[in-house]
């Protein structure tokens, strides 16, 4: 005589509903411990399981659904500066008008150049 196991939420499909929402949960999990997104904003999981039922109703097919529900990535903000190149619109991150570290003006100061001769 074999032992029936009846319908529950760890046979539903043969365990695949608990392995999908720990599947899920996984994703949470990572999600909140991204530091590219918001601590405090909700996560969820939501399991759904449907039934079809035939005429009779002796016979149904059923469907599992698992849908994640993450914290979206924070936006990276950046400095934009505009301006013409050879009249021409252009943008950079830096500032053009400053000088920067690899620019040739710092060696008239002696800079990269050792000095303690």
């Amino acid at each position: 005589m074999v032992d029936e196991k009846f319908l529950s939420l760890e046979t539903l499909g043969q365990g695949a509903a608990v392995e999908l929402f720990n599947e899920e949960l996984a994703k949470i999990l990572d999600n909140v411990l991204d530091p590219n997104t918001q601590p405090t904003a909700p996560r969820s999981v939501t399991l759904t399981f449907a039934i079809t039922p035939d005429e009779d109703r002796a016979f149904g097919a059923g469907k599992i659904d698992v849908r994640t529900r993450l914290a979206p990535r924070k936006p990276v903000g950046l400095p934009i500066y505009i301006g013409r190149k050879a009249g021409r619109a252009v943008a950079t991150e830096r500032d053009q008008r400053q000088m920067s570290f690899t620019d040739e003006n710092l060696i008239a100061f002696g800079g990269g150049q050792n000095n303690a001769s």
